[in-house]
């Protein structure tokens, strides 16, 4: 049985929530809303996007489809009409269309194939739509990667579990020529390269080290290089991608700000933003750097969010905003939006709008497609 989630089960005021006496207005139309997944307390924020690329607050707070527990990873189709998450507790996805008014209509939760995904994290598409695969963690261990089928309807079926051929998988990323498949192995500090068959399976062909704590893995938009995340070693590493798949690290570089996590990449692939969890409890930043056929180097001072913990991450569709989310381990999550200059320079951070919900985790945030 489909479960609707109606925009206006729970407002959120002020961090405080408070049951609604009847229906709310939704906050947006489907296409314009944002939403964030709060890992902690099972709920889903949606926002209003404003025209200056801002968040308008309260956010609205939308229960999980029912049973799912520590929403953790989010994505949007690529036509915007679904959102796509990776339940942590559940070790399933769950697929939520999103309504023209802006609310969630939950669908059952697809289970992972067998062998059963423990602790999925990052969640991707295929350019075309047709495949998803999640990462999951494994509690640390020997992580894996999901495959599941996205059919016509929308919604994702399972077809496969492989090995990762790393520990502690916490991200995936697909190349947008669709070749290529990489995870991001934190536990092992290394990334393992998949090359994609026509129907979206996944054979493994190698894993390269990295750093300490290789987190998040994002591929630049001609398929050519990728770029990693080492948290624990501060550091952002530098990757050729073969035309077999097979990546080679160029260079790694020092990263200045405190466990570097989430990447977001311009559409040009000039540019990288970086969030910096500094381990939930400090001060998050965001970090840019230049990016070259070559390498990658600082641009400009890294930025304080307002928040604690920053790891999720966003660029808009227009490249003049971005976004991340704020972790904050002892209280309620936040968004932190910023203006984008011509250049692609980070402006004021606007103040940190609260998502109502706790622990906004890695890729919790999906922000309207045009």
């Amino acid at each position: 049985m489909v479960k609707r989630l109606v925009a206006g089960g729970l407002v959120v005021v002020a961090g405080l929530t408070a049951c609604s006496a009847g229906p709310t207005t939704p906050a947006a139309p489907g296409p314009r809303a944002v939403y964030v997944t709060n890992w902690a307390s099972d709920t889903i924020a949606e926002f209003t996007l404003a025209d200056d690329g801002s968040l308008k607050a309260p956010a609205i707070s939308l229960p999980v489809g029912k049973g799912d527990t520590h929403p953790q990873a989010s994505i949007r189709s690529h036509d915007g009409k679904w959102l796509y998450v990776g339940n942590w507790g559940t070790r399933d996805v769950t697929p939520y269309r999103i309504e023209a008014d802006g609310r969630l209509t939950a669908f059952p939760a697809e289970h992972g194939p067998a062998p059963e995904p423990v602790t999925p994290s990052g969640i991707a598409l295929s350019p075309d739509g047709k495949n998803l695969y999640t990462a999951n963690f494994s509690n640390g261990g020997d992580g894996t990667v999901s495959h599941y089928r996205v059919s016509a309807d929308g919604r994702p079926h399972g077809v496969a579990t492989v090995p990762a051929h790393g520990r502690g998988t916490t991200a995936v990323a697909v190349s947008p020529d669709g070749h290529t498949v990489l995870t991001a192995n934190s536990a092992s500090g290394d990334v393992s390269a998949f090359s994609v068959a026509a129907d979206g399976s996944l054979t493994w062909v190698t894993t390269v080290a990295t750093g300490k704590g290789a987190f998040f893995a994002a591929i630049t938009p001609d398929s050519a290089h990728a770029l990693v995340t080492n948290s624990l070693a501060d550091s952002v590493s530098f990757l050729r991608l073969g035309t077999d798949s097979r990546p080679a690290v160029v260079s790694t570089v020092a990263n200045p700000a405190d466990e570097p996590r989430g990447i977001a990449l311009t559409a040009q692939g000039d540019r990288a933003y970086i969030a910096n969890f500094a381990n939930g409890t400090g001060p998050g930043h965001i970090t840019t750097f230049t990016v070259t056929a070559t390498g990658l180097r600082p641009a400009g001072p890294a930025v304080a969010t307002g928040g604690n913990g920053a790891e999720g991450i966003a660029l808009s569709h227009d490249g003049k905003s971005l976004y991340n989310a704020n972790f904050n381990t002892n209280g309620d999550g936040s968004v932190t939006s910023y203006p984008l200059a011509a250049d692609g320079s980070v402006g004021t951070p606007r103040p940190p709008v609260l998502t109502g919900g706790r622990q906004p985790d890695l890729t919790s945030i999906t922000l309207p497609v045009s």
